[in-house]
Formats: C-alpha cells, sequence, structure tokens
C-alpha cells in the first residue's frame, strides 16, 4: 500500500510506512520493524514514541521484554472524527476572530435538536438575557433543557427579562418559569400580536429560533451593534409590555 493515504490524515512517510509494517508483522520488535521498512533503529524509536502518543502503536511487555502493535487501522476514523469534533468546537471562535477582522457580524445557523440544544447550552453562559417567546406544544420536546435553563438562572443569579405571548400557555408556562428561577426573572405580555418561538438576547449575540414540526433550528448572529440595536428594541417594547402575575 502506498503510504500517501495514511499522510493524508498527518502522518509522516516513514511513521506511515512503520504503521503499515506493524500491521503486516502484528506484535513485534523494533528490530523487525526497522528490517521490514528499510528504516534505522533510532528512526524507528522515534517514530514508534509519537505513533504510541497518537494511538496508532501500542506498547506490549511479553517476559520481561518490549513489543509493539499496530492499532486496528479504524483508528484512523476514529482520529479523523476527534480532529473534526475539536475543529467544529473551535469554529465559532475562528469565525468570530475573523469577522471582527472584517467588520462583519458572524452568522451561524444550527439545525435539529442538537443544534437548538447546543445554542441554549451557550446562553447559560451569559449573565443577563432579554428573550421574545411564544410556547407551543414543541416545546415539551426541550422540557429538560428549559428545566436546566431555569436552575442556571436561579444559581447564577441570572438577570432574566421576557416578552411573551398574549396566550394561556405562555402565561401560564411564564408563572412556572417566575417559581422554578426566583425573583431575577421576570415576565411582562406583549401589546401586539406576531411573537413565534424564541428570540435570545445575550451579549453581543441574537438567537432566533424556528421551533415548528420537523422544521427546526435557530439563527445566531454574533455582532455587537447588532446586539446592542436588539437590546435597544427590546427595552422599547418592555415599556409597552403588560405586567402581570
Amino acid at each position: 500500500m502506498d503510504t500517501k493515504s495514511l499522510e493524508s490524515v498527518g502522518l509522516t512517510e516513514k511513521a506511515a510506512k512503520i504503521y503499515l509494517a506493524g500491521l503486516t508483522l502484528g506484535t513485534t520488535t523494533v528490530q523487525e520493524i526497522a528490517r521490514k521498512t528499510g528504516l534505522k533503529r533510532p528512526t524507528v524509536y522515534l517514530h514508534l514514541d509519537e505513533l504510541v502518543r497518537r494511538n496508532f502503536f501500542e506498547k506490549v511487555s511479553l517476559n520481561k521484554k518490549e513489543y509493539y502493535r499496530a492499532a486496528d487501522p479504524r483508528v484512523l476514523e476514529t482520529q479523523i472524527k476527534q480532529r473534526l469534533s475539536e475543529l467544529q468546537t473551535i469554529m465559532p471562535k475562528l469565525a468570530s476572530l475573523q469577522a471582527n477582522t472584517l467588520g462583519r457580524p458572524q452568522v451561524q445557523m444550527f439545525e435539529g435538536e442538537e443544534g437548538i440544544r447546543r445554542v441554549y447550552e451557550e446562553v447559560k453562559n451569559s449573565n443577563n438575557w432579554r428573550i421574545w417567546s411564544n410556547l407551543s406544544e414543541i416545546y415539551t420536546l426541550f422540557s429538560d433543557t428549559y428545566a436546566d435553563i431555569s436552575e442556571s438562572v436561579r444559581r447564577n443569579g441570572i438577570g432574566v427579562r421576557e416578552i411573551i405571548a398574549d396566550t394561556k400557555e405562555s402565561r401560564r408556562y411564564s408563572r412556572l418559569l417566575s417559581q422554578v428561577c426566583g425573583p431575577t426573572y421576570t415576565s411582562r405580555i406583549a401589546t401586539v400580536a406576531g411573537l413565534e418561538n424564541d428570540t435570545f438576547i445575550y451579549g453581543n449575540c441574537v438567537a432566533i429560533f424556528r421551533l415548528h414540526e420537523f422544521n427546526m433550528f435557530v439563527v445566531r448572529i454574533e455582532d455587537k451593534t447588532i446586539a446592542d440595536s436588539m437590546k435597544a428594541l427590546f427595552d422599547m417594547a418592555w415599556k409597552s409590555a403588560k405586567p402581570f402575575k
């Protein structure tokens, strides 16, 4: 097998030769690997240490002697998935750095239940929220997430102001939240129709949720100017919204 395929996943040419040799030799010694690859033993030792660290090889002790065994080839798939997962985790921060440099807002869309829960988790790290909401049956899918968020509000003293739709269900839900969240949560009723689902304003972010049957996603916009404008709009709406108990 050509080493080029393995080089494409981050192995050097010599490391790829050693891994391929290990797959054919099974549990083996450095001497056998050196003979199979044509590399010098110090070179094999050097690369084996790195390959063991990256889980491509494992050390095996037999009769007080040290052997090496190549890991299952599926370790390559695991390595790639892990790197992809790590990249996806830091991608918002990287994109934010670029967006700040270019003077453009960072706009992302997260789809499905997993994406929505991810944004809700991020919201918990902010100490002040402004929310527009209109409760519907779809929210039962996220009852555990809302319970966790409410506990975070109570535990961390997060300031929350929520403008809710003028519906019986929204009022009932808001009263329940008030009991769980404690005194830092307050809500008022919108004086106009048209509120749908959730819109969160927190930090420099605005998260606009779309929760309807199988069409669920959230658009997350990170930009200080946009967030500040949305906060001002919310504060104006808050003054005209109706307090209730």
